[in-house]
């Protein structure tokens, strides 16, 4: 009696078009879970027993409702097909998502949890409990159906508005709206309204997700020691909220407190062992620190666990082979270069989709060549590692060359010069780099680490910092004196030879404040759009910079196709 009462609720929602799709590779759990879904009313139902089928049926077709087994085929998780949903934009935020799971354990739900997903059912269920889930999901799909589309349709500022209309007015579902709201207002860098979404969600009731927003809020504003501080709260009374950690790690990687961002990953990892992100995070930020056993470790479950996660780096598996370089491991440092060169060839050979295709076929090309160039290195092969490392130290002024590419050349060049195999240019190549990368003491010292087998290297790339920093100095003398446009065009001159994004954000901003009083304002201006196209603004700041995916601690949405602002480099500027 009571499932007939919701088979009536939940009926009209559904017709003749509507579509299910059901992965799940049990074929009985499959076939009884669609004759529920008929029943309900749903159109046509579809099923998957694997991973690739619901990848095909998606692509193809797309669903109205997607329910997923937690543990699919092979060991593939049901998050990772959702997560590689997500990414190629065959899943639609209103699309209904719900996950099937026969565990119960924490690092589950926890996982479930993060990906804010429509609801999560576990094994056994009744039909009534599924529809319960289903009419909650579609009530709140169809009462925010208009903010979706605009996020979809990359009108974010329109999405924000409604979700603030909503979150004023305290509408149905105002709590989702604002949740929407502050994580739009945090990408279009609208602080002041991001703060007050989550401030005005936690006065109505005490979810975690809030309080960490905030934190979100002030380390956007600079403000890390507070941000730190909200966290910590946070995590007195929730000890085992993931993303805390995550965002706690986050920022003590961009203040250059590796020992601190360690220590927040690993208690990520302890509490969630089966994401991917996290133990590459883990494992990326111990190389860098110096602690290879526990990089080796750490790297080496990622890579286990990675499989074809959309969340896996291929950067985990550069620095699995230098670490096994350092081990003397020949058989395993060749594996790695294994590896690498077959994900290379099956990305060569799928179809291309666009540009982004093509940046990460060439951050694939050259994490091969560096993964090569340590074969041959430990080969005592000086023309093999020449003919591997050319390649990647021509690029380095190109603009998809970012500081991830310096890091590794550094490293490489670095390692060959300690084996007797430096070469020729290893100078010019480590001057290069750190005229163009060192936007930061942080950045400098990350640089200067990775030449840590030659140290010689390491004292010129902070020489570079140094003068990196006397012409930021020299420009800011000519501002102070009035000498706006000279002070422009001293930096952008210094951009065209070393491609320093940290000059060019300083040319700009000082631009934008004394416009008034630049003559050739307008020609100044143009070159430094032709400037930006040349300097890479990505991955430039950090170590997890190339971090992908949902934000640490916020939702898994397109991002806004807008500039980031340049406040923080404004600030720097006499007034």
């Amino acid at each position: 009696m009571p499932d007939h009462a919701h088979q009536l609720q939940i009926q009209p929602r559904f017709g003749a078009r509507s579509r299910a799709l059901v992965v799940d590779g049990h074929a009985t759990a499959r076939s009884l879970l669609a004759a529920q879904l008929r029943g309900l009313g749903v159109g046509q139902v579809l099923q998957s027993a694997t991973a690739h089928d619901a990848r095909q049926h998606m692509a193809t077709l797309g669903v109205d409702v997607l329910l997923v087994e937690y543990q699919l085929d092979n060991g593939v998780q049901g998050q990772t097909l959702i997560d590689e949903l997500r990414r190629d934009g065959l899943l639609p935020l209103r699309t209904v998502v719900v996950m099937l799971s026969s565990q119960a354990s924490y690092q589950v739900v926890a996982q479930v949890a993060e990906s804010a997903l429509d609801g999560f059912v576990i094994k056994p269920y009744t039909p009534g409990k599924l529809e319960d889930r289903l009419i909650s999901a579609f009530q709140r799909k169809d009462a925010l159906r208009e903010v979706y589309d605009a996020i979809e349709a990359d009108a974010h500022a329109h999405a924000l508005a409604l979700c603030e209309a909503r979150y004023q007015q305290r509408g149905p579902y105002w709590t989702h709206a604002a949740r929407l709201g502050a994580e739009l207002a945090l990408r279009l860098e609208q602080l002041p309204l991001a703060s007050a979404m989550y401030a005005a969600v936690l006065a109505d009731k005490a979810v975690p997700w809030a309080k960490l927003g905030l934190a979100r809020v002030l380390q956007a504003e600079g403000e890390a020691g507070a941000a730190v501080s909200t966290i910590r709260n946070l995590l007195a009374d929730e000890p085992m909220y993931a993303d805390a950690y995550d965002v706690m790690g986050r920022i003590h990687a961009e203040q250059g407190d590796l020992a601190g961002a360690i220590t927040a990953f690993r208690q990520a990892v302890e509490i969630t062992p089966f994401s991917v992100a996290r133990a590459q995070k883990y494992g990326i930020l111990a190389w860098y620190a110096g602690e290879p056993d526990v990089a080796l470790a750490a790297l080496e479950h990622a890579a286990q666990i990675g499989g074809e996660s959309p969340q896996f780096d291929h950067q985990t598996l550069l620095l699995l082979a230098m670490a096994r370089f350092q081990r003397g491991d020949a058989a395993g440092l060749r594996q790695c270069n294994k590896q690498l060169a077959g994900v290379l060839g099956r990305q060569t050979r799928a179809p291309d989709t666009g540009q982004a295709d093509d940046g990460r076929l060439d951050r694939l090309r050259r994490l091969g060549q560096m993964t090569q160039a340590l074969v041959a290195v430990q080969a005592q092969d000086r023309l093999g590692l020449q003919a591997c490392l050319m390649p990647v130290a021509e690029q380095l002024m190109a603009p998809g060359f970012d500081v991830e590419a310096a890091t590794n050349l550094l490293s490489l060049i670095a390692t060959s010069a300690a084996a007797g195999l430096a070469p020729q240019q290893a100078d010019d190549w480590t001057r290069s780099a750190g005229l163009r990368f060192c936007v930061s003491k942080q950045v400098t010292e990350m640089l200067a680490k990775a030449c840590d087998p030659a140290p010689s290297l390491g004292l010129l790339v902070r020489t570079a910092h140094a003068e990196i920093n006397e012409i930021s100095r020299s420009a800011l003398s000519e501002g102070l004196a009035g000498r706006h446009q000279r002070a422009v065009e001293e930096l952008l001159k210094a951009v065209e030879r070393t491609r320093n994004a940290k000059l060019l954000e300083l040319a700009q901003a000082a631009l934008e404040r004394h416009r008034a009083h630049i003559a050739e304002a307008e020609a100044l201006a143009e070159r430094c759009g032709l400037l930006q196209a040349l300097c890479s603004t990505v991955g430039r700041s950090h170590l997890l910079a190339q971090d992908t995916g949902r934000p640490p601690g916020g939702l898994d949405l397109p991002a806004p196709r807008g500039k980031p602002g340049r406040r923080a480099v404004a600030a720097q500027l006499p007034a």
